[in-house]
């Protein structure tokens, strides 16, 4: 026997209507207000009385209370159907909570068993209603601070508590339409307070998409370099463009999705197009004028120098006077086999000292590789020359060591050789033993205590952790590790002698009055004053 079967909802989902969304007062609010919209209201009134929540609309009505609860069965008009695809379930996410509808003159109130397919009587009032109005208690009032972020883009009037929302087009004037898939796209440099409200911590590189009040965030950025930008989309009256149902906070990717995409693509190149200047990555100027939008080149983007610190910093490279881009050098990791490279030729730049041209090396992302101005000449070979070691010391499980001389080298790919002395430099030193790794060491001059700050060594050193001590806590430890060997490197008893006369710097009454101080073995000291008075001080007796 043939069988014959047909599509019905299951009991069992309309216990589950209440999870068919968001959960949230916010999910509830969007709800409200669009199935207000699309029954054509033009204002919706909220007011919060006694623990309940009253939302009155100037819509058209309800003609059938049974669609109310018909899931999936919404009821609108052939053209907002083929428009916003409505799934016929908003009304379900105040679901379980007892709601009580007016309209006309009928009314009914749905309480929890009543979601679930209890029957609901439709009874009739005296006094006649215009539009819609719902009643029902929620987890905390619907105010100003929650309804107007969802009421600003909505294109419907919103009054709370007798206050008006404001209203804003999602778009501005430089938005352009685009009849299929149906929206209209806008490239621009800032957003509004309540644009940012629909944002996230994360959202740079994210869209945002208005569909009638409802904004979602799109994953989708169409380079990638964000610069800054947003890219607002406002969804049109008729369009393909959909929402994930049935909580509607993601698009569906139909066609129409991916036409918006390409539509996204043309307006944010045709943004730079229009600026004159842009710094889009030379794949991305390709791109461009594949969809047949000309560019000029890229403005030339680059850094001097070649190391950067967070907290502490590498010393600074002081850029010549007139300094051009054609007149600096790059050094790119991948082209030496020893890591320390790049922090010597950071170094030779910021300490050497050049008779004729400077040495300035420069930093360039490799995705701007392509544009004329990035053909620059390269570092090609690197040295380093050690003259006689003086001292090394053990700091932050590193070393730093110190010789007379130190001088560092470079060759480019133009022939050129740039040499000189240095206070510091970096390099690698092989193993000394059988199952030792080799290591990175710090190597200065004597000289370097005056011309660099301890920061500047630090940063070579291993610089600061985030994990363990504050800055200051550890800037502390290292500054008085680095002393010490800057102590030893002048004597045996630098250390003792910097803190004696570290401990008298605080005696002020003494600064300017002695002349000599002598220190007993008995604990007492002699004080010879400038002027010729002599005075013991004994120490205390027991």
């Amino acid at each position: 026997m043939q069988q014959t079967i047909c599509a019905r909802v299951s009991e069992k989902l309309l216990t589950k209507a209440q999870r068919l969304f968001t959960g949230t007062i916010d999910g509830r609010v969007i709800e409200i207000l669009q199935n207000a919209r699309r029954a054509t209201a033009t204002e919706v009134r909220i007011t919060n009385r006694d623990g309940f929540v009253t939302v009155e609309d100037n819509g058209r009505g309800i003609d059938d209370f049974q669609k109310l609860l018909d899931l999936g069965g919404s009821g609108w008009d052939e053209k907002l159907e083929a428009g916003e695809d409505p799934a016929g379930v908003g009304l379900f996410s105040l679901a379980p909570r007892e709601v009580e509808i007016a309209s006309g003159n009928r009314k009914i109130v749905i309480d929890k068993d009543g979601w679930t397919g209890k029957p609901v009587e439709v009874t009739k009032t005296s006094e006649k209603v215009a539009g819609t109005i719902l009643k029902f208690r929620d987890e905390k009032p619907w105010d100003m601070a929650l309804v107007e972020k969802h009421a600003v883009f909505a294109g419907i009037r919103v009054i709370v508590e007798g206050k008006y929302c404001h209203q804003m087009p999602f778009c501005g004037g430089e938005a352009v339409h685009y009849d299929n898939p149906g929206c209209k796209i806008e490239v621009a440099d800032e957003i509004s307070n309540y644009h940012s409200q629909w944002t996230s911590s994360w959202y740079h590189g994210r869209v945002l998409v208005n569909f009638h009040g409802q904004v979602v965030q799109l994953d989708y950025w169409p380079s990638r370099n964000r610069h800054s930008l947003v890219i607002l989309v406002d969804i049109a009256d008729q369009t393909d463009i959909r929402l994930m149902l049935p909580a509607r906070t993601m698009l569906v990717e139909n066609d129409a999705f991916e036409q918006m995409k390409k539509a996204i693509e043309l307006e944010y190149y045709k943004y730079f197009q229009r600026q004159k200047t842009h710094c889009l990555y030379y794949k991305e100027y390709l791109r461009a004028k594949e969809l047949g939008i000309e560019l000029p080149e890229a403005a030339p983007q680059y850094k001097v120098g070649v190391l950067w610190g967070e907290y502490n910093e590498p010393v600074e490279i002081a850029v010549p006077t007139n300094f051009k881009l054609e007149d600096g050098y790059l050094c790119f990791e991948e082209d030496f086999k020893d890591e320390t490279s790049q922090a010597n030729v950071h170094l030779l730049s910021a300490l050497g000292d050049f008779k004729e041209k400077p040495f300035v090396p420069v930093t360039i992302d490799k995705g701007y590789t392509g544009y004329s101005w990035s053909n620059l000449p390269k570092v090609t070979k690197l040295e380093v020359i050690k003259g006689k070691e003086k001292l090394r010391h053990q700091i932050n499980c590193n070393e730093i060591a110190c010789f007379d001389k130190l001088a560092i080298t470079v060759h480019t790919s133009d022939g050129k050789i740039f040499s000189s002395e240095v206070e510091m430099a970096v390099v690698t030193e092989l193993p000394k033993g059988k199952y030792q790794w080799s290591q990175q060491t710090v190597c200065v001059t004597k000289d370097a205590r005056d011309y660099l700050s301890s920061e500047n060594i630090w940063f070579h050193l291993g610089g600061y952790s985030d994990e363990g001590d504050s800055f200051d806590t550890q800037l502390y430890y290292f500054e008085k590790e680095l002393n010490e060997f800057w102590h030893q490197l002048v004597g045996p008893y630098e250390s003792l002698r910097s803190e004696l006369f570290s401990a008298l710097s605080d005696h002020y009454d003494l600064c300017d009055k002695w002349q000599k101080i002598t220190m007993l073995t008995d604990e007492s000291i002699e004080i010879v004053f400038k002027n010729g008075k002599k005075e013991r001080v004994n120490p205390p007796s027991a």
